[in-house]
């Protein structure tokens, strides 16, 4: 048993009043069809109408996705959807950030309006063998344009109340296109191996302030068209070892590109390191009496300890400054009872 008492106070311990009081409302309807034009084609077509509380007139976003089946081993799919995000209040904006100490409040700009997107995307997936197959890849390419794109401007101080606060606005709008391919190798049925590789560009229309102090005095502004924390490259790789039906043994890697990183309280704009992160597991199942049974897994994540090195600390930290694996070194041993 815990328990968990919040007064509510900054690092002086001052007694801090912020409370958000919003709501909001969002009705939707939802309609989709899939039509079978031929055993080799499909077709899936639907559309959403959603009426949001915060914007005058409702939003309808249609989407179709097409399924081909080219021969018995090769697919093909394609899809184009829509979608939107009206300018309410999100969860993160209850996850204030922390900057020399200070609450970091988040406003939306007064003429906010709705971050509106498409999608496509197009694919193909191959297997050696339709029925019993021992390799296969799949590879997706896609492309996401948005249109009034959602930012987050740089911190400004109120000259009434002094408090630190961001404004969300629209930006020219952005665009995230990219790749993704996954290998699948299993040649005999006690190995199984995986890799996973994708390349995504995030980039807004055009360069976007994302810190100023000249306001305070300072000389800084840096703005950019990427965005932040968001690695370009990125990969998976895994290893499963099943001996016998009743042992699992796992080794994964994770690939996490280099990325730019934000840094409020310095005012500099970091590319990070690559991170490889790698992870073992072992699992022995248990066949009880009847339908009971018990899994007892053992391993380590995060075997190398590959995490942030300047992660800030003490009052005045940035605690939005936060990037690469989430987790350090750490071992586990679970054990699981299902009946």
């Amino acid at each position: 048993m815990g328990k968990v008492t919040d007064d509510n106070r900054d690092f002086e311990g001052n007694t801090i009043n912020r409370l958000t009081d919003d709501s909001f409302s969002n009705v939707g309807f939802y309609l989709q069809d899939e039509w079978t034009a031929t055993p080799l084609l499909s077709v899936i077509a639907g559309g959403r109408v959603d009426k949001s509380s915060e914007l005058d007139d409702a939003i309808f976003s249609p989407r179709l996705a097409v399924a081909y089946e080219a021969t018995p081993n090769l697919k093909l799919r394609a899809s184009v959807a829509t979608g939107f995000r009206a300018p309410e209040v999100f969860d993160e904006d209850l996850h204030v950030d922390i900057l020399g100490g200070e609450q970091v409040r988040i406003r939306n700009d007064a003429d906010l309006k709705e971050e509106k997107s498409i999608t496509g995307m197009a694919g193909l997936e191959w297997r050696n063998d339709p029925v019993k197959p021992t390799w296969g890849f799949d590879i997706t390419a896609s492309l996401t344009d948005i249109d009034d794109t959602f930012l987050l401007g740089p911190n400004q101080t109120d000259p009434v109340t002094g408090d630190l606060y961001q404004v969300r606005s629209n930006a020219s709008g952005s665009k995230v296109q990219g790749v993704e391919a996954n290998w699948v190798y299993q040649p005999q049925k006690e190995f199984r191996f995986e890799l996973g590789a994708s390349y995504y560009r995030s980039r807004y229309d055009e360069a976007e302030d994302i810190f100023d102090d000249t306001e305070e005095g300072g000389t800084t502004i840096i703005s950019t068209r990427d965005y932040l924390i968001t690695p370009k490259w990125s990969g998976v790789g895994q290893v499963v070892w099943t001996p016998i039906d009743e042992v699992n043994v796992f080794l994964g890697a994770k690939y996490i590109g280099g990325m730019d990183a934000l840094n409020n309280r310095l005012g500099e704009l970091r590319h990070t390191s690559d991170f490889w992160v790698v992870d073992f597991g072992f699992t022995r199942h248990f066949e009880l009496r009847g339908r009971h049974h018990l899994d007892v897994s053992l391993g380590v994540k995060n075997i190398f300890d590959e995490r942030q090195k300047d992660l800030e600390v003490g009052a005045d930290r940035d605690n939005d400054y936060v990037y690469g694996p989430r987790f350090a070194r750490s071992f586990f041993v679970t054990a699981k009872y299902s009946f």
